[in-house]
């Protein structure tokens, strides 16, 4: 950890997210999945049960109707819920479902439960399957390339889940579950302490990995505590993923080398492959780890076909522990077609970048934040813009971001690349140049503070007057100007919308958010 980062001090958003976690006892709140108003599930009316699930920040898809079972594991008795029995009713398929009495109950799983059927498990808040750290607990076995069948698990805990060592390393992976093809929708579920293998290249998902098949679907749950040696929570390869009004906290990524080399990429998410999409949208990304690279989230399109959105979201206090190298303490994203909106990226660490690293993508920011991360030992506090990076930064704040090691530059923005628009940056210290290192397309309605180290041509130099980066009433933390900023009335063409979702006048205040 950076002797830059006090250990006594944790962040709101970390807190929050915390808090979250801890609520995932049986016994909680509403069910996150019904609060949408576009559910795709097949009814979705069914009670929430006793799972406590995150905040709801984005419309999702709601909790699968079980009203109609297929299957009931158990007789009314805790003793007749048995990972046997329930072995037995995932070989045929269709609504599983639980009758094990009033009390949450823990169900053992000491042999890998196979899916091969179009399958919904509901354990109706009340039910844990613990791999006892010995065994993988849920298995979807199909074809790599067929994105049939789905499995749906909701209302469920997954506790202690251990992936297999040995074979392939994209066999190994997937604690919790691992989907070998087929689809996989997870809803108001919680995953705790489940590992993969490490180190290894590409074994991924400390709790879930997708390989191949369709896609992935993870609404209103908690990832905590989950490792493996690359994506500590989730590893996705080949497929499509989306991750809504979920929290990824205190997972690891404890490979090491990157890839290629062994592991260490993703602290809470690894994502590879090439022209597949990613989804997020109401996500807490917080406190995870990595080993190499993305301290919080790794994304790569090999082809440089893939998407990338995010929305909503924040990441926040994620670090790559690599004392002497490695990258991006929050997101690394490269070969994409990239967005991210109304979203938070804070007080993240890396040697090389301590925010976001963008490399050969086209990308647009918009309403967003990106303040307090720090690059130990290179260049980009902030953010780093690697090769052939396109698009654009509209109405953000880039804040208070560092640099700190002896000789580096840019503790803002490192590398050329993006047209500023209505955009605040200030702040930022480094050695050298200590905003950017370039000066790149003037959009307009640029504020930057202090002067030198221009980011655009003519930005307003003036002090911004911005508050301490907290909450104000919206789904992220965001740094928020004095009512007499003189970024208020400077930028043009404004969102319609602010990061809080508050409407914008025209003209509009630079930076993420209106002034109160």
């Amino acid at each position: 950890m950076s002797s830059a980062r006090k250990a006594d001090k944790q962040s709101p958003v970390l807190a929050l997210a915390l808090a979250w976690a801890a609520s995932f006892s049986c016994g909680g709140n509403e069910s996150n999945a019904n609060k949408g108003d576009g559910g795709t599930g097949p009814g979705g009316n069914a009670d929430a049960g006793e799972l406590g699930v995150p905040e709801a920040r984005c419309q999702a898809p709601a909790l699968y109707d079980v009203s109609s079972p297929t299957s009931t594991v158990g007789d009314g008795t805790a003793a007749s819920c048995t990972a046997e029995a329930l072995q037995s009713a995932a070989a045929q398929g269709g609504i599983i479902v639980f009758d094990c009495g009033p009390d949450p109950i823990t169900i053992a799983v000491d042999s890998t439960i196979v899916v091969t059927e179009e399958t919904v498990i509901d354990g109706g808040g009340l039910v844990s399957l613990s791999g006892g750290n010995s065994a993988r607990i849920l298995y979807l076995d199909s074809g790599y390339d067929t994105p049939t069948p789905r499995l749906v698990v909701q209302r469920l805990n997954f506790l202690d889940g251990q992936a297999p060592s040995g074979g392939e390393d994209t066999a190994q992976g997937g604690g919790a579950i691992y989907r070998d093809g087929g689809s996989l929708t997870v809803i108001d579920s919680n995953f705790t302490g489940n590992h993969a293998p490490s180190p290894g290249q590409d074994i991924a998902g400390g709790a879930i990995y997708a390989f191949g098949g369709g896609d992935t679907i993870i609404v209103g749950s908690t990832f905590s505590g989950n490792e493996a040696s690359d994506g500590g929570a989730i590893g996705s390869l080949n497929g499509d993923l989306s991750i809504i009004n979920s929290t990824l906290i205190g997972n690891a990524a404890t490979g090491t080398d990157g890839n290629p080399g062994n592991g260490g990429a993703g602290g809470a998410v690894y994502m590879d492959g090439s022209g597949e999409a990613t989804n997020l949208c109401g996500v807490t990304i917080a406190n995870n780890s990595a080993g190499a690279i993305g301290g919080g989230f790794f994304r790569v399109s090999n082809t440089h076909t893939g998407s990338f959105a995010m929305d909503r979201s924040s990441v926040d206090d994620n670090r790559v522990t690599a004392s002497d190298s490695g990258n991006a303490g929050g997101l690394y994203l490269e070969g994409l077609s990239l967005s991210i909106t109304n979203s938070t990226v804070s007080r993240n660490s890396a040697f090389y970048n301590g925010g976001v690293w963008i490399n050969i993508s086209q990308a647009t920011l918009s309403n967003s934040t990106i303040a307090e991360n720090i690059a130990t030992g290179s260049n980009g506090g902030g953010m780093w813009l690697g090769n052939e990076v396109t698009g654009s930064i509209t109405n953000c704040t880039i804040a208070n971001n560092h640099s700190i090691a002896d000789g580096q530059v840019a503790g803002g923005i490192f590398g050329d690349g993006l047209t500023l628009r209505n955009t605040i940056v200030a702040g930022n210290t480094a050695m050298y140049t200590p905003t950017c290192n370039v000066s790149r397309s003037d959009g307009s309605g640029n504020l930057q503070w202090p002067d030198g180290a221009l980011c655009t041509d003519a930005p307003l130099i003036a002090d911004p007057l911005l508050g301490d980066l907290s909450a104000q009433e919206g789904d992220t933390e965001v740094l928020m100007p004095a009512a007499t900023s003189p970024a208020i009335g400077l930028g043009s063409d404004c969102p319609a919308s602010d990061q809080l979702g508050k409407p914008r006048p025209q003209p509009c205040t630079a930076g993420a958010v209106e002034a109160l």
